[in-house]
C-alpha cells in the first residue's frame, strides 16, 4: 500500500513539474560567505492551459520543497511552503506565478546547490522519493529547478591581515641577521663554481615537478579531487621558500649554497612554472570552468625576491662595515630563527584553522609526500654527487621545501573562490606537513653535538684559561688580535700549544 501511495505522489508531482517552469531572482548565488545570509526569490510559473493542469485536483494545495544537496556547506531556513490554487502572486495569460522567499546559509566553503521540488499533496517530506534521493546520492541531480550555490571565505579577515603583516616584518629581520653573518666573499666562490647549485636547479624544477604530477595523478585524480591535484601540482613547480635558509642554519647546512639555490630557483621561477602549467597543468583543468586559465603570480614572485635580497644586502653591508657586528648577529640569529618558525607554525595553522574540515586521509598523505619524498630526492642526489655534508643539507632542504605562498597566490589568482580556497588547502597541508621530520632531525642534530661538545670538554679538560695576542699581519688571521680560551670547540694549535676557542674579538 505504503509503495502504490508513493507511486501515486510521484506521478502527481510530475505532472506539476511538467506544467510549472522554476526561476530563481538572482539566477544563482556565487558569493555566499561563510556565516551570513542571503535571500533569494523563488517564482514557480504554472502554465494553465495544458491538459495536465485540468487534471490536477483544485482542492488540495500543493508544496514547493526546497532540499539542499550539501547541507554541510549551505541550507534553505524554508524548506517547504505550501499553496492553494488560485493564490497565486501575479498572472500574465495562461500563466499563473507563485512566488515565496528563502532564506540561504553559508556553512562551509565549497559548492551545492538548492533543488524545488513540486508536490499537489500534502503528504510529508519523509515519503518523497526525491529528498530520499537527494541524502543518499547528495551530489548528483539535474539542472532543472536547481540553485547553484558557492560559499566563499572571507579572506580579508583581521587575524589573516595581522598574521601576514607580523611574518613579513619578522622574515626581514632574520635575512638581515644572515645577511650579517654572511662572508661577500664566500659567496663569490659559491657563484664562481656553482656546481651545489645546479644539482638544486635540476632537483627543485626537474625532479619535484614530475613528482607532484606523479602523486596528484595517483592520490587525486583518480579519486575525481581535480582541484587537489590541481593544487599539489602547482606545489610541486613553485621554486624552494625562505624558510630553507632558516632550516639551514639550524641544521648547521651551507648557508650560502642555500641562499644561492633560493635567488636562483626564485628567479628561474618567472620561466619555469609557466612551462610546466604548459607542459602538464591543464591536464588538472577538467573540473574547472572550460575557459578556465592558469595565472602566474609576477608581482609575487618579484616581491619574495625583494624581500630576500634587500635585507641580506643590509646585512652583508652592516657586517663589512661594522665586523664586530657579525659575531653579534650569530648570536642572535638562531634563537631568532627559531622564534620566526614556531611563529609560522602556530600562527600560520591558528589562520588556516576553518581547513580542517577539508582535511581527509588522502588529503594529508597526498601533501606530505610531496616534500618528504623531496628531501628524499636532494639528499640522495646530493650524496651520489658526492657534494660536502653541509651542501647536502642545504640541497635536501631546498628541495623540499616549497615557497607554498607563490602556489596559494597563483591557485588565487587564477581561479573564483571557493575553488580557489580549495585548491589552495594543498599548498598548506604540505607548509604544515613540512616541518615534521625537518623537527626530528633538528632534535637528533642537536643531540650530537651536545654529545659531541660533551666529549670534546672532557678531553681538553687539562687546558687552562687564558689570553692569547695572535699577530694581526698574519693574512689568516682575518684581523683577529686577542682570543680567549676555555672549554669550549674548537681546539685551536696556537704557538705550538692547544686551546679550545671560548670568545673571538676584533679590531
Amino acid at each position: 500500500m505504503r509503495l502504490i501511495l508513493n507511486m501515486m505522489v510521484s506521478v502527481t508531482s510530475s505532472g506539476i513539474q511538467s506544467i510549472a517552469r522554476v526561476r530563481f531572482d538572482p539566477p544563482y548565488i556565487h558569493d555566499l560567505m561563510v556565516g551570513t545570509n542571503k535571500t533569494v526569490k523563488v517564482a514557480i510559473d504554472v502554465d494553465t492551459n495544458r491538459q495536465e493542469f485540468a487534471k490536477l485536483p483544485p482542492e488540495k494545495p500543493f508544496a514547493v520543497i526546497l532540499k539542499s544537496a550539501d547541507e554541510d556547506i549551505a541550507t534553505a531556513a524554508k524548506e517547504r511552503k505550501q499553496f492553494k490554487w488560485g493564490e497565486y502572486s501575479s498572472k500574465r495569460n495562461d500563466c499563473q506565478t507563485y512566488e515565496v522567499n528563502i532564506t540561504l546559509t553559508g556553512h562551509f566553503l565549497g559548492k551545492t546547490a538548492v533543488k524545488v521540488r513540486l508536490l499537489s499533496t500534502d503528504e510529508t517530506t519523509d515519503d518523497d522519493r526525491f529528498l530520499y534521493e537527494i541524502d543518499k546520492n547528495r551530489n548528483i541531480f539535474d539542472q532543472s529547478n536547481t540553485l547553484d550555490i558557492w560559499v566563499i571565505q572571507d579572506n580579508k579577515r583581521l587575524e589573516n591581515r595581522l598574521f601576514l603583516s607580523a611574518l613579513v616584518i619578522l622574515i626581514i629581520i632574520a635575512n638581515v641577521l644572515m645577511g650579517c653573518e654572511l662572508d661577500g666573499r664566500v659567496m663569490l666562490e659559491v657563484i664562481k663554481e656553482p656546481v651545489a647549485p645546479m644539482i638544486g636547479f635540476c632537483t627543485q624544477f626537474i625532479a619535484m615537478p614530475l613528482l607532484a604530477w606523479g602523486i596528484a595523478n595517483v592520490m587525486f585524480t583518480a579519486n575525481g579531487l581535480h582541484s587537489f591535484a590541481l593544487g599539489l601540482f602547482v606545489t610541486g613547480c613553485v621554486p624552494g621558500g625562505g624558510a630553507s635558509n632558516y632550516w639551514t642554519v639550524l641544521l648547521d647546512g651551507n648557508l650560502p649554497v642555500s641562499l644561492t639555490m633560493t635567488f636562483c630557483s626564485t628567479l628561474a621561477s618567472l620561466v619555469m612554472i609557466p612551462l610546466w602549467m604548459w607542459l602538464l597543468g591543464f591536464h588538472f583543468l577538467d573540473s574547472f570552468h572550460p575557459e578556465a586559465v592558469i595565472k602566474i603570480p609576477y608581482v609575487k614572485i618579484i616581491s619574495s625576491l625583494v624581500i630576500m635580497i634587500v635585507p641580506l644586502i643590509f646585512g652583508i653591508t652592516i657586517s663589512y662595515f661594522k665586523p664586530a657586528l657579525r659575531f653579534q648577529a650569530r648570536k642572535v640569529m638562531r634563537p631568532f630563527i627559531i622564534f620566526v618558525l614556531v611563529f609560522l607554525i602556530s600562527f600560520g595553522t591558528v589562520a588556516n584553522i576553518y581547513m580542517i574540515h577539508l582535511l581527509t586521509w588522502t588529503t594529508v598523505i597526498g601533501s606530505l609526500l610531496l616534500p618528504w619524498c623531496g628531501f628524499a630526492i636532494g639528499c640522495l642526489t646530493a650524496v651520489i654527487l658526492r657534494q660536502s655534508p653541509p651542501n647536502v643539507t642545504a640541497i635536501a632542504i631546498e628541495t623540499g621545501i616549497q615557497n607554498t605562498g607563490i602556489a596559494i597566490m597563483l591557485l588565487k589568482f587564477s581561479f573564483p573562490d571557493p575553488d580557489a580556497d580549495i585548491s589552495a588547502l594543498i599548498p598548506v597541508i604540505c607548509a604544515s606537513m613540512t616541518p615534521v621530520p625537518l623537527l626530528f632531525i633538528a632534535a637528533i642534530h642537536w643531540l650530537c653535538r651536545k654529545l659531541e661538545k660533551r666529549q670534546e670538554i672532557a678531553e681538553c679538560s687539562d687546558f687552562e684559561e687564558t689570553a692569547v695576542k695572535i699577530d694581526p699581519a698574519n693574512d689568516n688571521c682575518n684581523g683577529i688580535t686577542a682570543v680567549k680560551y676555555k672549554s669550549s670547540p674548537p681546539l685551536m694549535n696556537i704557538n705550538g700549544k692547544g686551546y679550545i676557542l671560548r670568545e673571538i674579538s676584533r679590531c
